[in-house]
């Protein structure tokens, strides 16, 4: 059984690579750093040894320097597997260390497998080549300083990039923070504000501004700690509040309606925090109430009206004004609703009713009909249905009038 020694410093990466290797039959003997490497291999000999590059206290270059001055390790073959060091002189600078293969991660398995098998064919039995123009320990040192050098301006690079992608980043928060109208509201579990948006100060009418709020309790901004509990509920339950009513607390005591959405979040550093958006909705609360008395004044209207009123679904009564139940001999509305129309017509006029009815029905004119009716004691009374299609409660219904001619007849 081949003996392969892994060197790699991230304990995931150096698992995952040892499983690999160990279902593929190989014993395996594992290190985190160049200098374990060197220990290990000398108490027992390995066959192959896979190391990466960026590791600490002795990084891969510096331990295949070391390997290939030891006399007893150098006539095994030493592969390099990095994912950070990928330019041409990187793999160059190793070659010219000694090693056999500079493999990139990442490879797929069988690939990976398929080079280790090669080398170990390769070189069994006999000891890996020297490299050919062997470097002095001045070359070596130079050459390995450059590969340092080059890597480190690769991260610089990567880090002013990554820092101007963050300055980016931020001043687009910044500008959207300063276009919406919304105010974002930023605080710690216990509730303490940590961040908000300057809007604060449209919201509250020039009373607060947003350096007067932070560090304080969010609590504050609630006219009622109610109104709070019930958000934070709501996130328990569904994992976040959406468009929740609650009323945000002026600094003179005035309460400005508001709309709240929020969520929890779990910061880079690990911490929860609850972001939330407050919506001043002053304006549709005022619609609302006008809407709420406009609809008060029609039902109101509809409820004293001289003539019954009625709306039916699919021939089925879902509403009526007191009118049409007393039209009918009924004390209240609430026992006709749900009753089919035509059980309130006369046996013998009831086909005839259904078939008006449906034609009616394709009208999109106000239509009229005289029915004879059964009030509720089985007496019959003539009326006059007068009524169009229309809509009620976003639905298709037929809403009618029906006036008592009985009377009119009596008095004729």
């Amino acid at each position: 059984m081949d003996h392969v020694l892994i060197v790699e410093d991230h304990e995931e990466n150096r698992n995952l690579l040892a499983l690999l290797l160990k279902v593929n039959g190989y014993r395996v003997t594992a290190a985190g750093d160049g200098l374990e490497a060197l220990a290990a291999a000398r108490r027992d000999l390995p066959d192959a040894i896979v190391s990466d590059v960026l590791m600490p206290k002795m990084d891969g270059f510096a331990l295949c320097r070391a390997w290939m001055q030891d006399p007893a390790l150098r006539r095994i073959p030493f592969i390099f597997y990095s994912a950070t060091y990928v330019r041409p002189d990187d793999e160059q600078f190793a070659l010219a260390l000694g090693a056999v293969r500079y493999l990139i991660k990442p490879v797929e398995a069988e690939v990976f497998l398929g080079e280790l098998r090669a080398v170990l064919q390769q070189w069994t039995g006999r000891a890996a080549p020297s490299p050919p123009a062997p470097l002095d320990e001045t070359a070596a040192h130079a050459l390995h300083e450059a590969v340092l050098a080059r890597k480190l301006e690769d991260k610089l690079a990567q880090l002013e990039q990554a820092e101007r992608k963050l300055r980016e980043c931020e001043e687009r928060y910044r500008r959207m923070c300063d276009n919406v109208q919304d105010v974002y509201v930023e605080t710690s579990v216990d509730g303490t504000i940590l961040e908000m948006s300057p809007q604060v100060a449209t919201l509250s009418k020039a009373q607060y501004k947003r350096e007067d709020l932070i560090g304080t309790s969010v609590d504050a901004l609630y006219a009622d700690a109610g109104y709070r509990n019930r958000i934070l509920q709501a996130i328990k339950q569904h994992g976040r509040a959406i468009d929740m009513d609650s009323v945000f607390r002026n600094r003179d005591g005035s309460h400005i309606p508001c709309s709240v959405s929020a969520m929890i979040v779990r910061c880079a550093d690990g911490e929860l925090r609850t972001v939330a958006t407050l919506r001043d909705i002053t304006e549709r609360k005022a619609a609302e109430s006008e809407l709420l008395e406009t609809e008060a004044r029609c039902l109101s209207l509809v409820q004293q009206w001289f003539a019954g009123i009625f709306v039916m679904q699919e021939r089925r009564l879902i509403f009526c004004n007191p009118r049409f139940a007393r039209i009918l001999g009924y004390a209240a509305e609430a026992d006709l609703i749900d009753k089919d129309l035509l059980s309130l017509v006369r046996e013998e006029d009831a086909a005839a009713t259904a078939e008006s009815l449906r034609l009616f029905e394709q009208e999109t004119e106000a239509v009229s009909l005289r029915v004879s009716a059964l009030r509720k004691d089985g007496s019959v009374i003539e009326l006059e249905l007068q009524g169009m299609r229309g809509t009620y409660l976003g639905r298709p219904a037929f809403i009618g009038m029906v006036q008592d001619l009985s009377g009119k007849k009596r008095a004729g």
